[in-house]
This record gives C-alpha cells, structure tokens and sequence, in this order.
C-alpha cells in the first residue's frame, strides 16, 4: 500500500509564485528529511483546454507526498518540525486529503505505477452524493480504464481516501475520490482532450448510476523530489 496526503493551497494569483517557491525553499528539504516520507510533489497551475468543463481558476498551490501506510503518516504528524512548515500561509485557504494510491496499467508503459512526466490532470469528487460506495466502485470499475486510452497517456491513479489517526495540519476535505493522468506537456494533455476518447469519457461519466456531487478538474506542472 501507499499513502498520499495532498495539501490544496488556494491563495490569489499574485501571491502564487512566491508562495510555491518559499515552500520549494524551506519545506521540501525538511519533509524529505523525514525517514517516513518517499517524495514530495509540488503542483503549480496550469490552463487545460476541456471541451466539457472549466472549473474556474485552480489552486496556487497543491503538495503532495507518499508514506507507505498510515502508521507512517502518524510519525510524519508528531514530528514537531514537519507540521509548522504545512501551516497555510497568511490570507491563503488550506485543505488536504489522506489517500490510498491506486495505479493503473497502460499499453506500452512497463511501470505505470512511477511517473515519468510532469504534467497531471487532477480530478476530484466530493460529497453529497447519494450512494458514496456505489459511485465510487462504479468509477473504479468503468473509468481509470477508458482514461489509460488517451493518447500519449503516462499514468492513471485513483486516490481512495482512507481514514486516519493522524493530525492533518489542514482540515480534511470531504472528497470521496481522486483521479490523477500524467502527460509529458500542457500541450500533450490539450491534443488529448480533443480525441474520440474524451468523447467516451464524458459518455461513461453520463451513464454513472448515482449522480456526482461537485467535482473539479485541473491541471497542474509538477515538481517532483525525492
């Protein structure tokens, strides 16, 4: 298993630039010293061109980083260094999830589970939905499969969130699921959403039995350390 805890930041686009790079500066060096942690992400915005949704502008600010269970992230949350450095900036708003990473296979990548470009197209779920269960399993089921078609496609992860002990330093989001597709450019991701696929993709999500809630739909240029 792998752990995922995202930390979205979502500040104006002014204070963008600075606020990622201070936490490139001065926290990543600090979470990559704990033994606990794998890697450490960090998302900055990008503009999609979607032929079904614009959902307005996306975070400043998104981080992510792996432990290989929930154990692990409790030590991460004790760590009385590792949780000031999380704490929201001033006039910014703070969420975060707690997720389990599912990765998908993709024809003609021999290891869909590592990413190997920097684009992601993340994809969030959140409640009121009237059968969580039966929503999640059905996407689960029927979508990661048509995305892992998109042409010049890296990686298919769903994030499932898991419940946990730990002290998140942001408040936990009410998501129910988290999707995430890799592509080597901005321009890759755009060339994709013009194809057939994203056609059937917006068919499945049509026929999904129990109706989605609020969702979101943005992407991201992504650092990655470790």
């Amino acid at each position: 298993m792998t752990i995922a805890y995202f930390q979205t930041l979502n500040a104006t686009v002014e204070s963008g630039p600075e606020i990622r790079q201070n936490f490139r500066e001065h926290a990543v060096p600090v979470l990559l010293e704990h033994p606990e942690i794998d890697c450490v992400n960090v998302y900055a915005p990008e503009l999609v061109e979607d032929p079904y949704v614009d959902d307005g502008p996306p975070p400043e600010l998104v981080v992510q980083f792996n432990v290989a269970d929930l154990e692990a992230l409790e030590l991460v949350f004790n760590d009385q260094d590792v949780v000031p450095i999380l704490a929201a900036p001033e006039n910014t708003t703070a969420s975060a999830e707690v997720f389990e990473v599912i990765a998908y296979d993709i024809e003609s990548v021999a290891e869909p589970e590592k990413r190997t470009a920097p684009l992601s197209f993340n994809v969030r779920y959140y409640a009121p939905v009237t059968d969580e269960q039966h929503f999640v399993d059905f996407y689960l089921a029927h979508h990661p499969q048509i995305l892992a078609d998109l042409p010049g496609i890296r990686n298919v992860f769903c994030y499932v969130p898991v419940a946990s002990s730990a002290k998140s330093p942001a408040p936990i989001s009410n998501c129910i699921l988290g999707n995430e597709v890799v592509f080597d450019t901005l321009d890759a991701l755009n060339q994709s959403m013009k194809t057939e696929v994203r056609h059937r993709l917006r068919e499945d999500y049509n026929a999904f039995p129990v109706r989605p809630g609020p969702n979101t739909h943005f992407a991201m240029q992504r650092q990655d350390f470790s």
